[in-house]
């Protein structure tokens, strides 16, 4: 139970499925800094790098983290405003009631409020905002998109 999503067949087999994260040096690159062990509290903070080419006026990335026995117990979501290109900007988010040793996977599933460059609300794709982001692999805490 390692957060890697699988594809069922109809003839009762699976395999993993590979996500395209896309190149990070022309992404919206979003990194795990630092974690605080709460015991009954998990906090998690973020930088979001701007490599795209263009200003991200709002970027809302929404994250599951699962419980050791792969159960989704909570889903936040986390707010980056007004970064230029090159720039970067933190911020923290807490999960309480789970600790983070007791965390074995924290999934970025979604980014649909997003105004970046000549994308808004009003005309993405679904799944557009979402294909800009890049989450970078940590050491600190599983995770991924």
């Amino acid at each position: 139970m390692d957060g890697r999503q699988v594809l069922l067949k109809e003839d009762n087999t699976w395999e993993f499925v590979a996500l395209a994260q896309g190149d990070p040096s022309v992404s919206a690159v979003l990194s795990v800094t630092r974690i605080w062990d709460m015991e009954e509290a998990c906090k998690l903070q973020f930088r979001l790098q701007n490599n795209l080419g263009y200003r991200i006026s709002n970027l809302v990335p929404r994250m599951s983290v699962q419980n050791q026995a792969g159960v989704v117990y909570d889903s936040k979501s986390i707010s980056f405003a007004s970064l230029k290109p090159t720039t970067d900007k933190y911020t923290e988010v807490q999960f309480a009631g789970i600790g983070c040793k007791d965390i074995s996977h924290v999934k970025v599933y979604d980014a649909a409020r997003c105004n970046m460059g000549d994308i808004d609300q009003w005309n993405e794709e679904e799944g557009e905002c979402l294909s800009h982001l890049y989450v970078e692999p940590s050491q600190l805490i599983n995770i991924s998109k």
